[in-house]
């Protein structure tokens, strides 16, 4: 699965598939970067650990 990760002005970041579809908004960048890690390590390294992150 490939995600994109954007930074909002107020700072909050939303991880969301290439498509679009939203799958979580969180405090800060960092959040939804280590979140997308753990599950990319839950899923046993089968998915490609690939993220984009996208600019205010």
């Amino acid at each position: 699965m490939y995600c994109l990760i954007k930074e909002w002005p107020n700072k909050m970041a939303t991880l969301m598939t290439e498509d679009g579809v939203v799958l979580w908004t969180f405090s800060d960048i960092e959040e939804a970067r280590n979140v997308w890690q753990d599950w990319c390590s839950f899923q046993n390294n089968r998915v490609a650990s690939q993220i984009q992150y996208l600019g205010k």
